[in-house]
């Protein structure tokens, strides 16, 4: 009768443990949205879209200048950030390299700016702003900053042409 006690409690251990691997995990992405017309002040009333693999999966309103959106491994995210009378601006996320039993956590500052009819900046409609992509030797999601320093000069660029 005593071995029935032990053998239950290892399968119920088990079933739990089976569970849990099961799930997803989560890559937390935070975005804190600015203005740049505000001088980096919190953008607020903003529209977040994701989409995963292709795919609107998501679209969430923000009422705060910050928001947390949860991701899973092995999808190519492109998540645009846009608000009433501001250029819309999107980034890339590849999680696909990323292990599955992998955590993570990821952050970006997205500063949005009011366009004027005169600048050429159609190309943000197709081009990220940024790319991250898993690092395996940091075991971290990175931003590659090379690529997002030549969108900040294709922008200044634009904004500057007369």
């Amino acid at each position: 009768m005593r071995w029935i006690k032990y053998i239950v409690g290892a399968l119920l251990l088990l079933s739990f443990e089976f569970i849990i691997s099961q799930q997803p995990k989560k890559i937390n992405f935070k975005v804190n949205l600015k203005s740049v017309e505000h001088y980096g002040m919190g953008l607020k009333n903003s529209t977040v879209s994701v989409y995963t693999d292709g795919i609107l999966t998501d679209s969430i309103f923000s009422k705060k200048k910050s928001i947390t959106i949860a991701l899973s491994s092995n999808h190519i995210y492109k998540i645009t950030f846009s608000k009433k009378n501001y250029a819309t601006k999107h980034v890339i996320i590849n999680t696909i390299d990323v292990p599955s039993k992998k955590r993570l956590k990821i952050k970006a500052d997205i500063s949005l700016f009011r366009p004027k009819k005169e600048w050429e900046i159609d190309f943000l409609n197709h081009e990220p702003v940024s790319i991250a992509n898993y690092n395996f030797l940091k075991k971290k999601l990175v931003w590659d900053f090379d690529y997002n320093r030549s969108v900040v000069e294709k922008i200044i660029l634009a904004t500057i042409k007369k």
